[in-house]
């Protein structure tokens, strides 16, 4: 669930995304005998409906295919789902991240994606540095927008 009673109400929101850093994974790197093995699909779900347990209904809001050779973020957009919570001004029932391994190896499943903070923090580790972030952009109606001047 994400609180977004820090925007004001009269920010008139444009988009959003989900920010999530993933870790390389050297095993599979050195595993992969093709470059169909060294993939993940990553995909973030809207919860719409709060959960029950073993059960979440959920809907698509976008999917990223992702080479698992290096450390990077990934942004993902959940504008869809942003500006209706934002709107309503309701409470959400926040996003639900996927990560399948397109080469069904099982041993690999485990700290690819950090949604959450982990009792064993690895050495030089920084969760408040790797912890998911929710971008949004708006404007205030504050201000000009900039328009560029012709000579």
């Amino acid at each position: 669930m994400f609180n977004l009673s820090s925007i004001p109400e009269d920010e008139l929101l444009s988009s959003a995304e989900l920010r999530l850093y993933r870790h390389q994974i050297d095993e599979a790197i050195a595993d992969a005998i093709s470059d169909d093995q060294a993939l993940h699909r990553i995909n973030v779900y809207e919860v719409l409906k709060a959960p029950r347990p073993g059960q979440l209904i959920t809907q698509l809001l976008d999917t990223r295919l992702v080479r698992h050779n290096a450390s990077r973020w990934e942004s993902f957009d959940v504008s869809p789902a942003v500006l209706r919570w934002a709107r309503e001004r309701l409470p959400n029932y926040g996003l639900a991240v996927e990560v399948l391994h397109l080469n069904q190896t099982p041993r690999h499943q485990g700290r690819h994606v950090r949604i959450s903070r982990s009792l064993h923090q690895e050495p030089g580790e920084d969760w408040e540095q790797l912890r998911p972030l929710l971008v949004t952009f708006g404007h205030d109606g504050k201000g000009h927008s900039l328009t560029r001047r012709t000579k």
